[in-house]
């Protein structure tokens, strides 16, 4: 995988995941974090398919 494609990949997964915990203000503030987290890992592991995440943070660690 190129380094551009796995940052856009971690970008998008980041401003997705705040999008939906942001649309959550029933939640409280760490509610609000743990669904972030859940979203952004669950949107990482989908977005790499056979790749770990740990494959994508090797790529993006790559100079």
């Amino acid at each position: 995988m190129e380094k551009n494609i796995a940052l856009q990949i971690v970008r998008s997964a980041h401003h997705t995941a705040q999008a939906i915990a942001n649309s959550r203000p029933d939640l409280s503030e760490t509610e609000q974090e743990a669904l972030y987290d859940r979203v952004y890992l669950g949107l990482l592991e989908d977005s790499v398919g056979s790749m770990s995440i740990g494959e994508l943070l090797d790529v993006l660690a790559e100079r």
